[in-house]
């Protein structure tokens, strides 16, 4: 454990540009103003592929992944998102997934990825185009849902980075065909 924590923090990624990203948000979503102190460094595990459970949320929403207050949502069983069944433009390919925001929070949300088991960055929505390096939405004190596509280039372990005011979370998950 102690071997893995060290090898994540002297893991240097290349910039999101570098893989074909757009930086930072779709303007299209609602438009969040993200603090510099949400900012963290990326702390994606090393090595091996911990998935985060599923789990429900409300009764009234899917199962999600993770503690919250942000929960991905859409994934099977197994923790894994299945792509392939929508056409984006390459390399790129990607599902939907609803991001789901508690209504013990408010404010800001930063979320990031990266794969845990290669090089390649998560991406965002960017349906007919290149996907967006990160994704911004807002906790209003009520259940909220946020529609998106989450974007990769290869199957592999994968892990998302959600920042907000109050917490941060590394919410891990698998992506294949």
């Amino acid at each position: 454990m102690v071997a893995e924590l060290l090898a994540a923090a002297l893991v240097a990624y290349p910039p999101p540009a570098s893989q074909g990203l757009r930086s930072g948000t779709d303007p299209e979503r609602t438009r969040v103003v993200i603090p510099r102190r949400l900012r963290r460094p990326l702390r994606v595990p090393f090595g091996s592929c911990h998935v985060s459970e599923r789990h429900v949320v409300s009764d009234q929403l899917s199962p999600a992944l993770g503690p919250g207050p942000a929960y991905p949502a859409i994934f099977d069983e197994q923790s894994t998102l299945h792509y392939g069944g929508t056409a984006f433009p390459s390399p790129w390919t990607g599902q939907k997934v609803l991001w789901i925001v508690g209504p013990e929070y408010r404010g800001p949300i930063l979320i990031r990825g990266h794969q845990i088991d290669g090089k390649w960055w998560v991406g965002f929505d960017g349906y007919q185009s290149r996907p967006w390096s990160e994704m911004h939405v807002r906790g209003t004190g009520k259940w909220l849902g946020y529609p998106s596509y989450t974007r990769v280039r290869d199957a592999g372990c994968y892990a998302y980075q959600i920042d907000g005011t109050t917490f941060s979370r590394v919410i891990v998950f698998r992506a294949a065909p």
